[in-house]
C-alpha cells in the first residue's frame, strides 16, 4: 500500500495502543476498510457482506482468505436480525479489548458528500464506554471508483483524530436522543478531518432521491 499509493497517514498516534476502541471514518471506496486496517499497527475488525467470505472457484476462496486476514467479519446485511448481529458481534470485539471499525453513514457516499450517521456508533460508544477515534479519508474514490474492481496508483489521505470519550455516560445506550448525539457529534469530528460538505439526511435516502431525479 504504501508503495504503490504513497499514502499520507496522520494521527495514528490517537489510537491507543492497548484497550477497546472504535475506529469511526466516512465511506468513499469498496476498499476504505481495507486501507484503515492496513494503516493501523493493531489488528481492526470490521464488518462486511457475507458475499465476500463465501465466494466460489479459486477467485472467491482467494477473496475470502483475504478479507478475514484483515479482519473482515461476515453479517447477514438483512436489516433486521444482521444489524442486531452487527451489534451483538461488535459488543464482543471491544469486549475483548479490540479495535472495531465502523462506517457510520452505513453506505458509501455517492457524491462525495458526508451524511447522516446511524446511531450504531452511539450505541457501541455508550454500551462499552470504548473510545471513538474520528477518521477522515480523503481520495480513497479515486484509488478504486464506484463499481469498479480494480485499484488506481493515486494518492490518498488518511487522517485519524484525537480520541472522543462518552465514558461518562456509560450504560446509557437505551437512549436514542443521547445516541443520536454521540453519532452526531462524532460525524462533525469526521467532517473537519475529511473536509467534506455535510448533508444532514442518510446516504441511502439521498441516493434514492438521486435515483428518481435521474
Amino acid at each position: 500500500m504504501r508503495i504503490v499509493f504513497r499514502p499520507h497517514i496522520d494521527g495514528t498516534k490517537n489510537i491507543p495502543t492497548t484497550g477497546p476502541c472504535i475506529i469511526a471514518a466516512n465511506h468513499l471506496s469498496f476498499s476504505d476498510h481495507v486501507f484503515i486496517a492496513l494503516a493501523v499497527k493493531r489488528p481492526v475488525t470490521f464488518i462486511g457482506k457475507a458475499e465476500r467470505l463465501t465466494g466460489k472457484g479459486v477467485k472467491g476462496r482467494l477473496a475470502a482468505c483475504f478479507f478475514r486476514a484483515i479482519g473482515l467479519v461476515p453479517v447477514e446485511r438483512d436489516g433486521g436480525h444482521g444489524g442486531v448481529a452487527a451489534l451483538q458481534l461488535a459488543e464482543r470485539v471491544l469486549g475483548e479489548g479490540k479495535i472495531f471499525g465502523i462506517h457510520p453513514e452505513g453506505t458509501r457516499t455517492h457524491d462525495g458528500r458526508l451524511y447522516r450517521a446511524r446511531t450504531g456508533v452511539g450505541y457501541l460508544a455508550l454500551l462499552t464506554g470504548a473510545p471513538v477515534i474520528p477518521c477522515g479519508l480523503i481520495g480513497t474514490e479515486k484509488v478504486q471508483p464506484p463499481g469498479t474492481l480494480m485499484f488506481r496508483p493515486h494518492r490518498f489521505r488518511l487522517r485519524f483524530g484525537a480520541p472522543m470519550d462518552f465514558s461518562e455516560h456509560r450504560g446509557r445506550s437505551g437512549e436514542a436522543r443521547l445516541r443520536r448525539q454521540v453519532a452526531d457529534q462524532v460525524m462533525h469530528e469526521i467532517a473537519v478531518l475529511s473536509g467534506q460538505e455535510y448533508v444532514d439526511m442518510y446516504a441511502t435516502k439521498a441516493k434514492a432521491l438521486a435515483t428518481v431525479s435521474e
